[in-house]
């Protein structure tokens, strides 16, 4: 058998080399048609399938506890509202967890670490005692943090990630054991993690790990008992399954002591925050407990749509090259009939012929494999070329590791016999027929034209659906970019300094942020400075629940509203009108009495008709309403381009001093010419203070819709990809079809048929495939369009100038295919025609 493989292999590849045309045109349609969908699958793989690298993932659990969060929440990447718990409640559980499980917990924060003199922005990750352990992981070098590092009186410890050791420290081995300052407190270097890991959360990439006795420090906030605070959620936990032990069995067991502390502990500390509804809903919270092996990722369900179309868009531009390939090596079988036959003849069995002829769809399908690997490389140098620096497409990343090879071949094997199976039986059965006596026919027979003009069909059916799509979603990147954003985004620039990260108290971050912006407001072509606590379009948020003067307060109504601490001249610099009252004044500071200013969502929903003059309060109980409400501004987005405006109002920051802010310059000339004046007078006030994210508020909208203009840009190239392939296959069964005619189209041009009249009979089967195609497209499209809807921006359902473009655009394409072959069949010689038969 092997012996019979081995020669059927090698006449596969003297054939195929022997049809040098045919076999390149074969495998760049696979390669093309599977590069693309290589290099998506290598971003599924790497997002959604690929398991932590750490010992034995599949023990490891995500810990949940759905129900009602009294308080404040503070969400981030790593999980959802259900996967917080406060920072008492985590050291409670690990006080009664016992042998049902071991869990550790870890939150994210912003740094700046300094080293040797030099001082940089980080991210870090809060870490408990039991993280490193529960994972198993050993150090690359020196040590990880372990329970010692999590007591009160610990020795303050920082762990380096190890890319962040290869980037910031050169790989020196030295920096163990080396002195930095995090945030303004100094720590010692205890050792860098192992290479490969970068925390549980998918997209999220700490540069260094603290441990949680150090929160107050990190956070900066040496007078705040938010982190210890009960009524205050932000931290995700996980934990390690004991061996032996189900999942449900480690839920039934932690449920019970959970129970007691949410009866006994976190019930009497809570309750008079609660609404009746919320109190009965409390006590019934239990432990769920999750899947852990992939990690954390509050956007994986999202992410798991996306990638879900893509992927099926990349599969659609596969079906594409294999009905090109399927087309090929039916045209092939009609010139290769007498040559089975004679096989036939000799006594060759048929089995033994099917075989011969998948071995060599097989070698196609290496061959396509390996040159999908070089198109898979191209195309992901592409999208990292289209793909915008920051935002949520910058989380996406490829690998084209010995998973992605592996299924490479596999797809391109399985596709390619597949794809051969058919002309291979349809070779088989027409070289045993009539064929026989004849002396090997080149005439296709009826079924397999019929078969090779489904193919085109097809494929005109799926290029036109992937048209559609593109223009779906380039009509959704329309939308964003006319969408009213609430703001003059002209001439604004935009950028964060964070004092309180190198240790600044209060008072100093207060005087930085005064001198700063007066020397701002003394700089050439400056209209106006400001600043506040949450950047605009950045996807952060802060909110607060509400009671207004005046508005029944239910504690189980959804009360909620943004929240932003602003400088003077903030809606004058971004050009956010005031529709009523006053702006804030120099006068508004700590001390003076609470003043709000609020935008018309927070007045729709309060129901206030005349919001001037109301007082109010944050948080619930009866609190006194000690802000008083002195202006209405008109609606602006917040965190995102793509959500409406929500309720939100405004607070001096003066009245609080804050120690991180986001400064706004507005200029009359161009915003860039500001980049090196902004850095240069940070500098001089504080060479130590590094500034963040510096742009524009063009580049702070781009990169805020990166993911959508990321999927336009991704599906216009797979549609661009798609029609070239379908074009080419019409194309050839056009120019097929002409050969196959050539006979009776020279004898209709004998009898005296006009060369439009041979226009009409080539270009008339085209386009009843074109018809059919788009029409069979148009329903495709219709479904997707329904399945991918949350995708889109100002787009409900199909838009009919997207068909109808989509249509003609392939019509286009179509008849521009068979241009040639009908010209060719137009000026055929009637004498030649009958004398080549």
């Amino acid at each position: 058998m092997l012996d019979a493989l081995w020669q059927d292999l090698r006449y596969a590849i003297r054939s195929l080399s022997q049809r040098p045309l045919v076999t390149a045109v074969a495998v760049a349609s696979l390669a093309l048609g599977l590069g693309v969908n290589t290099a998506i699958f290598s971003l599924f793989d790497s997002v959604l399938l690929s398991r932590l690298p750490v010992p034995a993932p599949g023990e490891l659990v995500n810990v949940l506890s759905p129900g009602p969060k009294p308080g404040s929440r503070s969400a981030s990447r790593s999980g959802r509202l259900e996967a917080l718990f406060s920072y008492s409640l985590f050291r409670d559980l690990e006080r009664v967890q016992g042998d049902s499980l071991q869990v550790a917990a870890h939150r994210d924060f912003e740094l700046n670490l300094s080293h040797r003199g030099r001082t940089a922005p980080g991210t870090g990750l809060l870490v408990s005692g039991s993280y490193f352990p529960v994972l198993r992981l050993a150090p690359a070098r020196g040590r990880l943090l372990d329970a010692r590092d999590d007591a009160p009186d610990a020795a303050p410890a920082v762990v380096l990630s190890h890319d962040y050791w290869a980037t910031r420290f050169g790989s020196d081995p030295s920096v163990i054991g080396d002195a930095v300052v995090l945030n303004g407190e100094a720590m010692t270097i205890a050792g860098v993690a192992p290479a490969g890991f970068s925390g549980t959360t998918t997209g999220q990439r700490p540069d260094v790990f603290v441990t949680l006795s150090h929160a107050q420090r990190a956070f900066n906030a040496p007078d705040w008992n938010g982190v210890t605070a009960r009524n205050n959620h932000w931290l995700y936990l996980f934990a390690r399954l004991p061996a032996g032990l189900t999942r449900e069995q480690a839920e039934q067991r932690i449920n019970v002591p959970f129970t007691a502390l949410i009866r006994d502990v976190e019930f009497p500390a809570l309750r008079g925050s609660m609404g009746d509804r919320d109190r009965e809903a409390f006590q019934q919270r239990r432990i769920v407990l999750a899947d852990g092996a992939h990690g954390q990722d509050a956007e994986r369900q999202a992410l798991q749509m996306i990638l879900a179309l893509l992927f099926a868009v990349t599969g659609m531009v596969l079906a594409i090259a294999c009905a090109n390939v399927a087309n090929l090596l039916l045209a092939r079988g009609a010139a290769r009939t007498a040559e089975v036959s004679v096989r036939l003849a000799l006594g060759a069995p048929k089995w033994a012929l099917l075989r011969l002829l998948l071995v060599e769809s097989g070698v196609l399908g290496l061959l396509g494999a390996a040159g999908a690997m070089a198109a898979a490389r191209l195309t992901i140098a592409a999208f990292k070329a289209v793909m915008p620096a920051g935002g949520d497409a910058a989380k996406l990343t490829f690998a084209l590791d010995g998973t992605v090879l592996l299924y490479a071949i596999a797809v391109g094997l399985g596709v390619s016999l597949l794809t051969g199976l058919l002309p291979a039986l349809q070779l088989v059965a027409a070289a045993g027929g009539p064929a026989l006596h004849s002396g090997g026919s080149r005439t296709s027979s009826p079924s397999s034209r019929r078969f090779r003009a489904s193919l085109a069909t097809g494929q005109i059916a799926l290029a036109t659906a992937l048209l559609a799509l593109a223009g779906l979603f380039a009509l959704s990147l329309v939308n964003i970019g006319r969408a009213d954003l609430g703001i003059r985004r002209d001439g604004l620039v935009a950028f964060k300094l964070a004092p309180e990260l190198n240790g600044y108290s209060a008072e100093r971050s207060g005087a930085l942020f005064d001198r700063l912006e007066a020397e701002l407001r003394g700089l050439p072509a400056v209209v106006s400075v400001t600043a506040a606590t949450i950047p605009i379009l950045a996807d952060e948020g802060w909110h607060n629940h509400m009671q207004v003067e005046g508005v029944p307060s239910n504690p189980d109504d959804e009360s909620s509203a943004a929240v932003t601490r602003t400088s003077t001249e903030y809606f004058r610099t971004l050009g956010m009108p005031l529709l009523a009252g006053r702006d804030f004044t120099s006068n508004d500071i700590d001390g003076a009495p609470q003043v709000a200013i609020v935008n018309e969502s927070f007045a729709r929903k309060f129901k206030l008709t005349d919001p001037i003059g109301r007082r109010m309060a944050m948080g619930r109980g009866n609190k006194p309403l000690d802000i008083r409400i002195v202006g209405l501004v008109a609606d602006a987005k917040y965190s995102s381009v793509r959500e409406a405006p929500p309720p939100q109002f405004f607070m001096p920051y003066r009245q609080e001093r804050p120690g991180t802010l986001t400064f706004y310059v507005r200029t009359e000339g161009d915003p860039r010419a500001l980049f090196g004046a902004i850095t240069s007078i940070v500098r001089r006030l504080d060479a130590t203070l590094p500034v963040a994210k510096l742009q524009t508020m063009d580049e702070q909208i781009f990169e805020n819709t990166s993911l959508e203009r990321m999927l336009s840009t991704l599906s216009w190239a797979f549609a661009a990809l798609a029609i070239a392939l379908a074009a080419i296959g019409l194309y050839g069964v056009v120019a097929y079809g002409v050969a196959q005619r050539t006979r009776e189209i020279g004898i209709r041009i004998a009898v005296g048929a006009s060369p439009g009249r041979v226009h009409g009979l080539v270009l008339g089967s085209v386009g009843r495939m074109t018809i059919a195609g788009g029409l069979l497209g148009s329903l495709a499209a219709f479904g997707f369009a329904r399945l991918a809807r949350f995708m889109f921006f100002g787009i409900d359902g199909l838009d009919a100038r997207v068909v109808i473009g989509s249509l003609a655009l392939m019509a286009l394409v179509t008849f521009g295919a068979a241009a040639m072959p009908s010209r060719r069949a137009a000026g055929t010689n009637p004498v030649n025609a009958l004398r080549a038969e």
